[in-house]
């Protein structure tokens, strides 16, 4: 055995054994109120998500767009063969030239014949068919333009656009396919707004009662929910209730749809104990605290938990839950290492002591 290896045996049993004198600034451990949060796996899920379908007949003309490329509101992703869509076009505005030429002329014959019968030259019989003709003529009027204007939008069905920016995610048809309406085109999500879907047991989610209580963890961040949807009904297989979750605009630049996140709901308030890291001291697998009781202090051991957020006035410190070892009451060393400082020359005069009694150890 070396005589380091002797010096540091000798150190570190004084600091763990003897209850020792300190002048190191002491903390009194008091409870502090913790929210009480349940966790939950929840799923990614685009606000804006869907299929394209056909909404007109034809072929294929031309793709602009395939699984994983990101489009623009209004980007035209198909072409489809508008041939008979330009002839049913000019079939309606051919229609309507007809109809609007018939239509002049029955609102002039009427005019002539509105003269003539208070001039006595026409009878009543004459006069009422000619307006019933001009109403007929204008109502036609009206129908080829209804005709035209539909006949306007089939056309434009044949250039299927983006509804929103997104990525395209799924692909249905290839270039010459005939598509009718209903067709299946692609699928994809937009881009922006994204949330979070889980689904709360009965019981967590009768303690529901506004957003704030919601945040959703993304890569080791929480960032609370900006509007929460938990619907108006259970599933009666699982008995728990849907919530949706929508993140912030930052945030949902950094997910996309199917990833797996953590939900957090907060369901009330727990007392706990909390220390700085400072008062922690950490050797391997072992975490312990300096105790201090009538002006002696004690090395315990302890368990700690999860780093905690403590409220406005303690902001830039880094605090513990500490789960067993400690009880409030309880005055604690405020900086562990400054009472391993305050010690050490006399774990040191302990170490050098019990050497000077023993066999002169090999040093090699």
């Amino acid at each position: 055995m070396s005589l380091q290896k002797f010096l540091n045996s000798a150190l570190l049993t004084s600091v763990i054994l003897m209850p020792l004198h300190s002048m190191a600034e002491t903390l009194t451990i008091t409870e502090t109120m913790l929210p009480d949060t349940f966790n939950l796996n929840g799923t990614i899920e685009a606000v804006n998500s869907g299929t394209i379908s056909a909404q007109t007949s034809g072929n294929i003309l031309s793709i602009n767009g395939d699984v994983g490329d990101k489009v623009e509101n209004g980007e035209i992703l198909i072409r489809i063969d508008n041939t008979q869509q330009k002839a049913a076009v000019a079939q309606a505005e051919a229609a309507l030239a007809q109809a609007q030429a018939l239509n002049d002329d029955a609102q002039t014959l009427l005019k002539r014949n509105a003269r003539l019968v208070k001039q006595g030259t026409l009878s009543q019989g004459e006069y009422d068919r000619s307006e019933a003709q001009a109403k007929s003529s204008a109502a036609n009027v009206e129908a080829a333009k209804a005709a035209l204007r539909q006949a306007r939008t089939q056309l434009s069905y044949t250039e299927v656009t983006a509804p929103y920016a997104g990525i395209i995610m799924e692909r249905f048809v290839e270039v010459g396919e005939f598509v009718s309406p209903g067709t299946p085109l692609m699928s994809g999500y937009g881009t922006g707004a994204m949330r979070a879907v889980t689904d709360v047991p009965q019981r967590i989610a009768a303690k529901y009662t506004d957003t704030s209580q919601v945040s959703i963890q993304v890569k080791d961040t929480h960032t609370p929910a900006t509007g929460v949807t938990l619907y108006p009904f259970a599933d009666s297989s699982r008995h728990s209730v849907r919530l949706r979750a929508t993140l912030a605009e930052d945030t949902s630049q950094t997910v996309v749809p199917g990833q797996w996140v953590k939900v957090q709901l907060q369901v009330g308030s727990r007392p706990a104990i909390l220390v700085p890291e400072a008062a922690i001291l950490r050797r391997g697998e072992m975490t312990a605290v300096f105790v201090t009781m009538n002006e002696r202090s004690t090395l315990r051991q302890v368990r700690v938990g999860a780093q905690r957020q403590l409220p406005q006035q303690h902001q830039g410190e880094t605090w513990y839950e500490i789960l067993a070892g400690l009880n409030a009451g309880e005055t604690i060393k405020a900086n562990a290492l400054d009472e391993l400082g305050d010690i050490s020359p006399s774990a040191n005069r302990s170490a050098d002591s019990s050497t000077s009694t023993d066999a002169k150890p090999d040093v090699k």
